[in-house]
């Protein structure tokens, strides 16, 4: 890829080239999420910290990937970290991060400039018992206020003496698989199948529920669910994680192979829910679409709402999942993803951070039981990522939902692991 990013108008949309390009190597971050905030209830992040300490700025965009802000008027470059200017246009969260448990609720009309949940706030408190909780912001809120930085750099924050972000690549399990990069290359279309919680759906990547449907959580008493047709998604329509990390390795080691992706996911969903729903899911879904779905490739997908599962009754809902999918399609590459980490300035998350990582060890141990059966380890690189950057910069509703830079690095995270050596 060229130097001069700015002339050949990558960096103005979603391009699947520059997206998938790792965090961890090279010299060049692109697209990474910043939200400037001095908000309502007093939380002031003017000076941001990034995954590197910056060099040379090459572009800063806002949402859209439409509009460039300009160094030394919107924002500057101070000590490598990226400083918002008064008198410049780049925008800034003046609403709230935590609102009082009994606030109005104001969070479902998006033409308030600072919804917020109370409901949100009940659960999500900052203490056990405490008066406050986090501000469930609306998406597009969040979106309107994060800026996509692309920068070079040279040097890690730990060369400066500083806590930051270590680089360090997630392991290459390529060697567990079996049969997907001989299907790749017949060129046979390849079927994608998706279970787990919100961010299994898509939320809150611009391009969810482009490519696929979403079943409702009830069935009737004829087995049947509710569908939501396929949407227009909006923004730039970047893909989800799993979207970018399948496309991706098609593209590279396939042979022109069309992509089906299918979703079983449900929103506030955890692990017990998975095991004791999926065989119901998966009928509906083979009744839906008027065939036998065989995948060849499963992403399951439980994590946030489970942190303070214990890890012995999520090993038992887990192991049930990757069981019944290997009865009923025993040559399927099961891709199992760990999770990221969550706001802790509610109390559930900040008491649960030791209990996250007891429950990526549960999968890897569930890893180490079955054949083609992988786990992305994706929380100890969102742990790495914390020492450098704000939570709020890629949680886009403040608590638990993320935004297009959350899902790029995830489906790196995905491809480093799954991708052949």
């Amino acid at each position: 890829m060229e130097t001069n990013l700015k002339q050949m108008d990558i960096l103005s949309k979603y391009n699947s080239e520059v997206f998938m390009k790792p965090i961890w190597s090279g010299d060049t971050v692109y697209h990474e999420a910043v939200m400037f905030a001095d908000t309502a209830d007093g939380y002031v992040q003017k000076a941001k910290k990034l995954l590197y300490p910056i060099d040379e700025i090459i572009c800063v965009k806002n949402n859209n990937l439409d509009k460039d802000y300009v160094q030394d008027v919107d924002f500057k470059v101070e000590n490598g970290k990226l400083v918002w200017l008064e008198n410049g246009s780049c925008p800034i969260w003046r609403g709230y991060f935590t609102v009082p448990i009994d606030a109005n609720d104001s969070y479902v009309d998006p033409k308030l400039s600072t919804g917020t949940s109370a409901t949100a706030a009940s659960w999500y408190r900052l203490e056990e018992n405490g008066d406050k909780g986090l501000n469930l912001i609306y998406d597009s809120y969040h979106e309107d206020c994060t800026v996509y930085v692309t920068y070079k750099y040279s040097k890690c924050w730990s060369d400066l003496n500083e806590e930051g972000y270590t680089p360090i690549a997630p392991k290459n399990k390529s060697s567990k698989i079996k049969y997907f990069y001989e299907k790749l290359a017949t060129g046979q279309e390849v079927n994608v199948l998706v279970h787990g919680d919100s961010t299994a759906t898509g939320c809150t990547s611009t391009g969810a529920n482009v490519t696929y449907e979403l079943f409702g959580k009830v069935a009737d008493n004829q087995g049947n669910y509710t569908v939501t047709n396929k949407g227009d998604g909006y923004g730039i329509k970047a893909p989800t994680f799993f979207e970018q990390a399948v496309n991706h390795i098609v593209k590279k080691f396939g042979n022109n192979n069309e992509i089906n992706y299918y979703n079983i996911s449900l929103g506030g969903s955890g692990a017990r829910w998975g095991i004791e729903n999926l065989s119901p899911r998966i009928n509906f879904l083979n009744k839906h679409y008027g065939k036998t779905i065989i995948p060849d490739i499963i992403f399951i997908k439980y994590f946030a709402n489970d942190v303070r599962t214990t890890p012995e009754s999520f090993k038992q809902s887990f192991e049930g999942m990757v069981e019944t999918f290997k009865k009923l399609y025993p040559e399927a590459l099961i891709v199992i993803v760990s999770g990221k980490v969550n706001n802790e300035k509610c109390y559930i998350f900040r008491n649960a951070r030791e209990n996250i990582l007891k429950l990526q060890q549960v999968l890897c141990d569930i890893e180490n039981k079955y054949d083609n059966c992988v786990v992305a380890e994706a929380t100890p690189v969102w742990e790495s990522i914390i020492k450098s950057k704000d939570v709020e910069d890629y949680l886009s509703n403040n608590i638990n939902h993320a935004n297009d830079f959350w899902a790029k690095t995830m489906a790196q995270i995905i491809t480093a692991t799954i991708e052949k050596a």
